[in-house]
């Protein structure tokens, strides 16, 4: 067996950490237009449940890929004190708070459709949710955009 292009393995996976930041982002995004735009708050509930499958599949995925990513610096990453440390720190925060943020809102989600509840309260909370989710993913998107440049 040939031994593994360390440049083609690091490619693959800043494509997968990418794609996965897509899917949450767009998922939300999606989620977002739909809860807000839509008075069937059974279908609304039905796109949350499915973001929230997504969701974590995308976030385990970021964070092995972003764990990854870090690794491939080694010890050449930068301080904190540093204008790029700086950001990264700032992203790995928000990283940290949506995945804190995250698991109450898909227990929220869930307990939403256990519960059968309709109208506008399940539209209510869909739209709290899903605009601070919608709204850290943009900043950390942001931070990654500087970090890129």
């Amino acid at each position: 067996m040939p031994p593994i292009d360390p440049h083609a393995l690091h490619l693959v996976i800043r494509w997968a950490h990418v794609a996965a930041m897509a899917i949450a982002l767009g998922g939300a995004l999606l989620v977002a237009v739909i809860v807000f735009t839509r008075r069937d708050s059974a279908g609304a509930l039905a796109a949350a449940l499915a973001y929230e499958r997504l969701f974590w599949a995308a976030a385990g995925v970021l964070v092995m890929t972003g764990v990854g990513n870090l690794g491939a610096f080694g010890r050449t990453l930068p301080e904190p004190r540093t204008e790029w440390g700086s950001a990264l720190t700032v992203k790995l925060v928000a990283v940290a708070l949506l995945l804190v943020i995250s698991l109450p809102r898909t227990l929220a989600v869930l307990r939403l459709e256990s519960n059968a509840i309709g109208g506008v309260a399940v539209r209510g909370a869909l739209r709290a949710v899903y605009a601070v989710t919608l709204g850290l993913l943009a900043v950390i998107l942001f931070v990654a955009e500087v970090l890129a440049h």
